[in-house]
C-alpha cells in the first residue's frame, strides 16, 4: 500500500490534493492500493468523488510535527510500502521521522531545504534548475525533475486540439478557493469591454470558492457566462475553449497538454516562479501579479484576451505549449514510486 499525505481547504485551495490525485489514480491503474492521509476532512469530498480511500488525523495542517504522535504509531502498525507527502508545512524533522518506518517521497515546488526522502519530485518548468542534486542527502535515491513528470490525469493524454480561426470561448479558472474573487473581477471587466464582452466565458468555480453565489448571479444575468463546478472531464471542457485565463499552478500544465493558448497570472507568492518561467520562455501571455498590481491585473487580462483573438498568435502559443507537456507524467511518477516501494522498507536514519 502507498499512503499520500496532503491537504486541501478554503485557505490552501485544492492544488496539493489534486496533483496527488493524478498520481494516486495512476498507482491504482497499476494495481497499487492507495490511501490519503488528511489533517482534517475538508478534502474528503474530492476523494470520495473519485472512489479513493482516506483517513483523517484531526490535526492542524500548518503544524505537521505535532501530528507525528498520531501518524508514527499508524505507520508502525500498518507499515505502508511508501509515504508520499505534499505540503508546504513539512519540516526536515518530520520527513526524517516518517522515514524510519517506510520509504518516502516528497512533491516540491520551492527547494526550501534538502529533503531527507528517497524520492524528490518537482515537475515544474524550473524544477531542473534548482540545486537538488548539488545538495543531495545520503537518503536521496531519485530526483524526478522537470515537465516530464507533470502529474496529469489520463484524460490529458493525446487530446486532439485544433486552434480555430475565430476565438469565441474563454475559459476562466482561478484555483480551488479564489479568496480575492478574481474570477468575478475578470468577468466584470471583460463583460464591460466592447470587444471582449461579446465572447463566451466558461468559468470554473472551485470546490472551496466562497464567491460561488456571486458568480452564479453573474451567470444568471449574462447569457454568455457559463458557470461550472465539480467538472467531470476538465480536458473536454478545455478543448472546447479558444483562450484560457488561469492562475499559476498545475492547471497551466493541463492547458499545455491540451494546447489551449494561455493567459496566466499569480495571486500568491508560490505561483510567481511558475508564471515567470512560462513568461520568460514565451509560452503564454502574461496577465499580471495581483499582489503587486491589484485591480489593474484584470484590466491587463482583458487586454490580453483581445490580443489573443488573433488566430496566428493562438497557433503559436498552442504549438509551443504542447511541446512542453505530453500528459504522461503521472504514469512516470507511479512507476518510479512502485519500483522504490518494492525495494524494501527503509531503516532508521
Amino acid at each position: 500500500m502507498i499512503w499520500i499525505r496532503a491537504d486541501a481547504g478554503k485557505e490552501i485551495g485544492t492544488g496539493h490534493v489534486m496533483r496527488c490525485l493524478s498520481i494516486a489514480l495512476a498507482l491504482q491503474e497499476r494495481g497499487q492500493e492507495v490511501c490519503f492521509v488528511l489533517a482534517d476532512d475538508e478534502a474528503a469530498g474530492l476523494l470520495v468523488a473519485r472512489g479513493l480511500a482516506y483517513t483523517v488525523l484531526h490535526t492542524d495542517y500548518r503544524r505537521m510535527e505535532e501530528e507525528l504522535t498520531i501518524l508514527l504509531p499508524m505507520l508502525e502498525e500498518k507499515r505502508p510500502d511508501l509515504l508520499l507527502t505534499d505540503s508546504y508545512f513539512v519540516t526536515p524533522y518530520y520527513l526524517e521521522q516518517v522515514g524510519k518506518y517506510t520509504k518516502t517521497a516528497y512533491v516540491d515546488d520551492t527547494f526550501s531545504f534538502p529533503y531527507p526522502v528517497d524520492v524528490v519530485i518537482n515537475y515544474n518548468i524550473y524544477g531542473e534548475q534548482l540545486p537538488y542534486k548539488e545538495k543531495a542527502l545520503p537518503r536521496n535515491r531519485e530526483f524526478l525533475l522537470g515537465c516530464d513528470y507533470v502529474p496529469l490525469r489520463e484524460e490529458f493524454r493525446d487530446v486532439s486540439y485544433s486552434v480555430r480561426e475565430k476565438a469565441e470561448k474563454v475559459l476562466i479558472t482561478t484555483g480551488g478557493s479564489d479568496k480575492y474573487n478574481l474570477a468575478g473581477q475578470i468577468l466584470k471587466y471583460a463583460l464591460a469591454d466592447v470587444c471582449a464582452g461579446k465572447l463566451e466565458y466558461h468559468v470554473i468555480s472551485g470546490a472551496f470558492n466562497v464567491n460561488h453565489e456571486e458568480l452564479q448571479k453573474m451567470a444568471d444575468k449574462h447569457p454568455n457566462v457559463y458557470l461550472y463546478r465539480n467538472v467531470g472531464n476538465m480536458a473536454e471542457l478545455m478543448e472546447k475553449c479558444d483562450i484560457a485565463v488561469t492562475a499559476g499552478g498545475s492547471t497551466m500544465y493541463e492547458l499545455c497538454a491540451v494546447g489551449v493558448p494561455v493567459i496566466c497570472f499569480s495571486f500568491v507568492d508560490n505561483q510567481e516562479k511558475t508564471v515567470e518561467a512560462f513568461r520568460e520562455k514565451e509560452l503564454v501571455c502574461y496577465g499580471g501579479d495581483y499582489l503587486k498590481e491589484g485591480k489593474q491585473m484584470p484590466v491587463r487580462i482583458v487586454e490580453a484576451i483581445r490580443h489573443l483573438k488573433e488566430s496566428c498568435l493562438r497557433q503559436m502559443y498552442s504549438r509551443r505549449e504542447k511541446m512542453l507537456v505530453d500528459g504522461a507524467g503521472a504514469e512516470r511518477i507511479a512507476e518510479k514510486l512502485i519500483n522504490m516501494s518494492e525495494t524494501g522498507k527503509s531503516t532508521s536514519l
